[in-house]
């Protein structure tokens, strides 16, 4: 192959690692912000649970042609079924915070004194990270 074929191909593959990282870093990036959201603010005000009603209510209403009384009331239906999906998402984020604790203080037990000093400052870390009191009153995680 010539040297112009070459270094053709090896653009062809920086190009394509580059976009891979970057891609890859995108998604991480997206990826802790929806954890993030999801564990500091298990209850916000337009949920997908809303969107979802409302969609899946105007999709009802016209694909079978509803009266209006019929559209208020699946509607009502969906509106209570979105009510208990925030009402569980709450408790579940508040589970999870609980049992992230937990499996903390568990690991931490395990470890020898010198290593669960490192295993503190990681598990610091990582709860601001994910926007979370990392210690309580005195408490390690």
């Amino acid at each position: 192959m010539s040297g112009i074929r070459w270094r053709g191909w090896l653009a062809a593959i920086a190009i394509f690692l580059l976009g891979a990282g970057v891609g890859g870093a995108g998604a991480a990036w997206v990826g802790a912000r929806m954890v993030r959201n999801a564990i500091l603010n298990p209850t916000p005000t337009r949920t997908l649970a809303d969107r979802a009603t409302e969609r899946i209510g105007a999709d009802l209403t016209k694909n079978l042609s509803l009266t209006p009384q019929e559209s208020a009331q699946v509607q009502a239906v969906l509106a209570q079924s979105a009510t208990n999906l925030k009402a569980l998402r709450g408790q579940v984020a508040t589970q999870t915070r609980a049992e992230l604790r937990s499996a903390a203080r568990q690991i931490a037990a395990l470890l020898p004194p010198d290593k669960r000093a490192e295993f503190y400052r990681l598990v610091t870390r990582r709860y601001e990270r994910l926007g979370l009191t990392p210690l309580d009153a005195g408490e390690k995680p």
